[in-house]
């Protein structure tokens, strides 16, 4: 007889081989078609106002292609809002996207070969780039729905949106009304490349070589009116042009140096001695000094080639650590200049123009780019005699977001948002106390941000966005219509026949609260303020501050309750992935050959809190756990075929122990994966389950099981007792991995036999019926031993004794109580655990044992009982059945009780 139709083998639809690249476009077609996503919130529509969870999400620029870095922040978004649906909240998604701003008109620009933005003909300009925009937005909504993000995608938010865009004027001139916006010339970040004003968050800091002079700066000191010079340091010579003072600490001594000719330098005295290494001046001191606040009481000083006093101020920011103790003092070209001539009532002097171009007609840098202008002013300083020093420094300097070009500080007439009006600076602090930040170092690094923000510039001066509204009570004079991409508004900000300013893009994103969440609202689910913002750590000093400002100006709260952030994508040696490394790898190319689950896979299994890494090394090992965990599921599937949980289940306790064990270690991996999800740590999510399934599983449970699944009487209790154990671990196991492995998870579940989605279903909890205390079972300490017995049977196996385990007969002895006691509670079920055909636990020392390990000595033999054709194990019984010579007794009993199809 062929006994091998009489094996219980597993059976299931389920392929090994997962073709996700295939099959998960059919997938999304069916969610579409069931309407997933709308059914999930249906089904939870009575937890509205009770418990939901609103995770409002962040624009990204419908500019591009998806990067990396989206499908990490889309991909997050959607493991909570999965997580949150199937943990029962109501938890709407709604999609977003930044649509106005320079990213969007810099690629467009790219597009249409622009290269001067003052040449386009705005009106077609503006059109072209709402179509470009709608262009982009699609493209993204489809491969992030590729991803197997749900959301209401066919009901995005959008920034050039006409109700949007009339929120954003609104509540600009709300702010307006209560004194926190107002127009003024200062000094702002400037791209001359992009010939626009950049707000904190649009400047990156790169490491540039820069000249480091010092100037002197002719003047005169005492009753005599003596001549002196003020030796000063600086690294920007283009803004000498601009300069009106020179700052001295008001606490700290200044020397004054002579040469032999009588020349007089004044230098603070704890940077005599650097200076004089520095500039090998040939100087010593006059033994004179004296403090800066009495200092400039009795001292003039002159600029060194405009006919124009530079004053002599005291400053606390002065720095001792470098320089000369003397800072040239420009209110056009620098924060603390403003804020010092402000305080002393001097101009704000700015000659430069939009593109950077220095303005002072009869020199020769006239018309110059500032950083060309560099060397042509030091070239002339040193045939004045006043360069005393000509060097060159490296330091941190800010460039521009979008062109990366090094930016220049440049007073210009702007809108500006204050931090300090009605004490907003103190009641953005007391708001971010209330905020979760995950991970908690958020709140440190938004905190001191916002102590040290300046006022916001909100206008730009670009093409493509929301015009800044006319404000009666501070807008300049002239008068202008609106425009095509602006909503209905009173006037405009023309001004003397310029192109009107644009407002902030982050200040259009940062106000999505009042757009989005706040009622009235075109999505009637939100609720403002949000449970959840969550977007890259850069965005302390963007959307994070851009949204809280407004809304605490205006509602005295954080537009958010929880602020989450996670790192960068780098490559697998920690680098920043660009087109010249080569190192870029996209989105659309690991869904191509790997599938989205592999993607989600990478986000749930990176520790977000850092820089999370990527290359086709760790490709490599992702689609090997992948296919680990799809090997479980496929098991688990193959082997309830047949099985009816309402029909065949067992009750735990009329099951053997260790199928009671498996139950119990599932309750502990339902109660980890929900803690772990609970507090948005995926990859200890992933980690657990991984483990779970690829060591407690394959590596042990399930493989014991095979005997008697296969093996077994169809219907007996030990069958079906595994059997529940299966279908338990498949119908928890596959719920717990679906809101990171959505596609998988999905197809798994429908082969259990669900006709509905998994996402429709709900995470397990915790079964306190299936649970174990350690008086019940010791099955934990098994493993050690098996691992030691394993050890010494692959030994054994290697050295020709055995051919394979099921040929050994194991004997073993406890050297102390404990482990005796443990050895001899489980004598019956060793053969099972170690999967060999005969285990003796001995009484007294082996004489000869081929491994002693710790308390344990281990003897392996070949045993001396037959193979049974059926099962395979070796077994004294094979042979006295006479229907069935060569099977054992239980294998002859199984067949006789056949009857119609083999199973």
């Amino acid at each position: 007889m062929d006994y091998s139709k009489t094996v219980h083998l597993p059976k299931t639809d389920f392929p090994m081989k997962a073709d996700l690249p295939r099959r998960e476009p059919e997938m999304l077609a069916q969610w579409e078609k069931e309407k997933i996503y709308e059914k999930a919130l249906a089904q939870r529509a009575s937890e509205k106002g009770r418990k939901q969870f609103i995770l409002h999400d962040g624009p990204p620029y419908a500019n591009g292609h998806l990067h990396l870095g989206h499908a990490l922040n889309k991909i997050l978004k959607d493991l909570i809002v999965r997580y949150k649906t199937m943990a029962g909240y109501y938890a709407p998604y709604i999609p977003g996207w930044d649509c106005h701003g320079l990213p969007i008109e810099l690629q467009l620009m790219k597009e249409l070969k622009i290269t001067d933005k003052n040449k386009v003909d705005r009106a077609q300009f503006r059109e072209q780039a709402k179509a470009f925009a709608e262009r982009f937005v699609e493209i993204q909504r489809q491969e992030f729905k590729r991803m197997g993000v749900l959301g209401k995608w066919e009901q995005p938010y959008l920034t050039m949106a006409d109700r949007y865009k009339q929120v954003i004027v609104d509540t600009f001139k709300e702010l307006e009304s209560k004194g926190y916006v107002y127009r003024g010339k200062k000094p702002v970040y400037w791209c001359a490349v992009d010939e626009t004003a950049l707000a904190e968050a649009e400047v990156e800091y790169e490491n540039d070589k820069g000249p480091s002079i010092f100037v002197a700066f002719p003047g005169t000191f005492g009753a005599t009116n003596a001549p002196v010079n003020f030796v000063v340091w600086t690294t920007t010579p283009w803004t000498l042009p601009a300069n009106l003072a020179i700052a001295l600490h008001p606490d700290e001594t200044y020397e004054f140096l002579a040469k032999d000719d009588g020349t007089i330098y004044i230098v603070a005295s704890k940077r005599t001695e650097e200076f004089l290494k520095v500039t090998g001046l040939a100087v010593k001191p006059e033994g004179h000094s004296v403090v800066g606040h009495e200092l400039i009481k009795n001292a003039t000083a002159r600029h060194p080639w405009i006919d124009r006093e530079a004053k002599l101020l005291t400053a606390d920011f002065v720095a001792m650590d470098t320089g000369t103790g003397l800072v040239h003092i420009a209110p056009g070209h620098g924060r603390e200049d403003y804020q010092l001539g402000s305080a002393n009532k001097l101009d704000v002097l700015s000659p430069v123009d939009d593109r950077g171009r220095l303005e002072e007609p009869g020199q020769p840098w006239n018309g110059v780019h500032v950083f060309k202008a560099n060397g042509m002013i030091m070239d002339f300083l040193k045939a004045k005699g006043a360069l005393l020093y000509q060097g060159e420094i490296e330091h941190s300097y800010p460039h521009c977001w979008r062109c990366h070009k090094p930016v220049i500080f440049r007073a210009t007439e702007q809108w500006f948002m204050s931090v300090d009006h009605d004490h907003l600076r103190d009641r953005l602090m007391k708001a971010i106390n209330e905020v979760q930040w995950i991970p908690a170092y958020g709140k440190n690094r938004i905190t001191g941000m916002v102590e040290s923000r300046p006022d916001w510039c909100l206008s730009r001066q670009r093409l493509w966005g929301t015009e800044i509204p006319a404000l009666p009570s501070s807008s300049p004079a002239g008068s202008g219509g609106g425009s095509m991409d602006s909503p209905p508004v009173a006037g405009g900000n023309d001004v003397k026949g310029k192109t009107p300013d644009i407002i902030d893009v982050w200040f259009e994103s940062g106000v999505s609260w009042a757009a989005v969440l706040r009622q009235p609202s075109p999505w009637p689910d939100l609720t403002y303020p949000a449970d959840m913002y969550l977007e890259g750590s850069d965005q302390h000093r963007g959307w994070f501050q851009t949204s809280l400002i407004p809304s605490v100006a205006l509602q005295g709260r954080a537009p958010y309750k929880a602020v989450l952030t996670h790192g960068f994508v780098m490559d697998g040696e920690g680098r920043p992935m660009s087109k010249s490394l080569g190192n870029v790898i996209s989105p659309e190319e690991i869904i191509k050959h790997y599938g989205a689950d592999v993607l989600r896979l990478w986000v749930a299994s990176s520790d977000y809190a850092g820089d999370v890494r990527l290359s086709p090394e760790i490709l490599k090992g992702l689609t090997d756990t992948y296919r680990k965990i799809r090997n479980t599921f496929r098991y688990l599937l193959g082997n309830v075929a047949g099985f009816d949980p309402q029909r065949d289940s067992v009750v735990f306790k009329d099951m053997p122990e260790i199928d009671r064990w498996a139950l119990a270690k599932l309750q502990a991996e339902v109660a980890s994966a929900n803690q772990a999800y609970e507090s948005y740590e995926f990859h200890r999510v992933t980690g657990h389950l991984v483990n779970f399934c690829t060591s407690t599983l394959s590596g042990f449970y399930l493989d014991l099981l095979k005997d008697r699944l296969y093996c077994d009487p169809a219907g007996s209790l030990s069958r079906r007792s595994a059997q529940t154990v299966l279908w338990h671990l498949a119908d928890q196991l596959i719920r717990l991995w679906a809101p990171i492995l959505s596609f998988t998870a999905d197809e798994a579940w429908r082969m259990l036999g669900h006709l509905d989605g998994v996402h429709l279903a709900d995470l397990p909890v915790v079964n306190p019926a299936f649970q174990l205390s350690t008086s019940e079972s010791q099955l934990d300490d098994v493993f050690p031993v098996r691992e030691q017995i394993l050890g010494v049977l692959e030994k054994a196996r290697q050295g020709g004794r055995i051919k394979g385990n099921l040929e050994a007969k194991v004997t073993f002895y406890a050297t102390n109580d404990n482990l005796a006691a443990l050895l001899k509670r489980y004598a019956t079920q060793w053969p099972m655990i170690c999967i060999v055909s005969e285990v003796e636990v001995s009484g007294v020392p082996l004489a000869a044992p081929d491994a002693e390990q710790n308390a344990l000595q281990i003897k392996v033999e070949r045993t001396q009982g037959q193979k049974c054709a059926r099962c395979w194990i070796f077994k004294p019984d094979v042979g006295t059945h006479e229907a069935h010579s060569d099977l054992c007794g239980r294998c002859a009993g199984a067949v006789d009780t056949m009857t119609g199809a083999i199973r």
